[in-house]
């Protein structure tokens, strides 16, 4: 009887290892714990960061979460950050001190090394913070950023930029193969430079804020073919990955397989539901997992690079070498990183 009740308890302690060791690899060894490229990180300075603070709630889709046109749009949206509705908003500094340390904790905590977008004065000053860390991007938009050709090369020569974007030409209205823009393209494919272009979703209610030509239209990939058989060396990440033209996007990276794609905060513009069903496993399932770039989109909320790793590691359709692949491995190659 005794020896009967002995196996038992054993049977018990044995199942209950069994369940724990379950637990830890749903747990732990699915998730990626390594170092991150974010490749698409907003540099702020004081005269970006808002002079009050700000609260924001994700995901971004349902921020207003609906909305009557007899009212401004600028009131709902500024309504909705003032008196955030979920229980614990992220809130934006009113510092460029108190931003940046936030960021620094980001970073430090998560093992990241950013790619990071600015203009050339505010990435300056970033350069002083985080200069051993930080893969400077010059972000840039055709009629606001009027830089001659020689200045742009003597930036990418002299003044440490690696990367030409975020190359914002949506937000103006004009389409990725404007003929305006085959002398930047043209630079790029000669310098080696990789360029990041903005392709898909802006803030909600774009047209009716900041940005009033912006055309969705243009986050069709599609428009880059005649880009790319003009320079089929250059390097190109879609910001965004052209959502939600998921289907333009397969067969536009299965004729150009120099296409990457960043995730650029979409991760957290939808709910999660949707971005793993609709976007997330879709590219994956039609095999470029080879061809994403982790990107975070984070600005003037630090806490969304955190919000935005977690995302994708509890993506658990995802393995772990695949996670790797997304966090680091993909970027490496596509910047050409040893």
């Amino acid at each position: 009887m005794r020896t009967f009740k002995l196996l038992i308890v054993l049977s018990i302690i044995s199942a209950f290892k069994s369940m724990l060791i379950s637990q830890d690899k749903k747990g732990d060894v699915s998730l990626y714990k390594g170092p991150i490229i974010d490749m698409h990180l907003h540099a702020e300075n004081n005269s970006t960061l808002p002079p009050e603070e700000l609260g924001l709630c994700i995901p971004l889709s349902n921020l207003v979460p609906h909305f009557d046109p007899k009212q401004e749009f600028g009131e709902a949206w500024t309504a909705a950050l003032k008196n955030p509705s979920c229980k614990n908003p992220m809130w934006s500094s009113t510092s460029f001190e108190g931003y940046t340390s936030k960021i620094q904790s980001q970073l430090e905590t998560y093992k990241v090394r950013p790619v990071v977008s600015g203009s050339t004065p505010i990435l300056e000053e970033w350069k002083q913070k985080f200069s051993n860390t930080m893969i400077p991007s010059l972000e840039f938009q055709l009629e606001r950023d009027s830089i001659p050709l020689d200045s742009l090369r003597g930036l990418f020569e002299n003044n440490g930029f690696q990367v030409l974007g975020e190359i914002s030409n949506q937000y103006a209205g004009i389409p990725p193969n404007d003929p305006r823009m085959d002398a930047y393209y043209a630079l790029a494919e000669e310098m080696e430079i990789p360029v990041a272009i903005h392709m898909g979703t802006g803030a909600p209610g774009s047209p009716y804020l900041f940005s009033p030509k912006y055309v969705a239209a243009y986050s069709n990939p599609l428009l880059l073919e005649e880009v790319l058989k003009k320079y089929p060396k250059l390097r190109i990440s879609i910001m965004h990955y052209g959502e939600p033209f998921i289907d333009e996007l397969i067969t536009m990276m299965y004729h150009y397989p120099q296409i990457y794609v960043d995730l650029g905060g979409i991760q957290w513009a939808y709910p999660s539901d949707y971005f793993y069903q609709y976007h997330l496993k879709k590219i994956m399932a039609a095999g470029f997992g080879k061809r994403i770039m982790f990107g975070s989109d984070t600005f003037l909320w630090p806490e969304l690079l955190g919000k935005s790793i977690d995302i994708i590691n509890e993506a658990d359709f995802l393995t772990l070498e695949q996670k790797a692949d997304i966090f680091y491995n993909n970027a490496a190659r596509f910047l050409r990183i040893d």
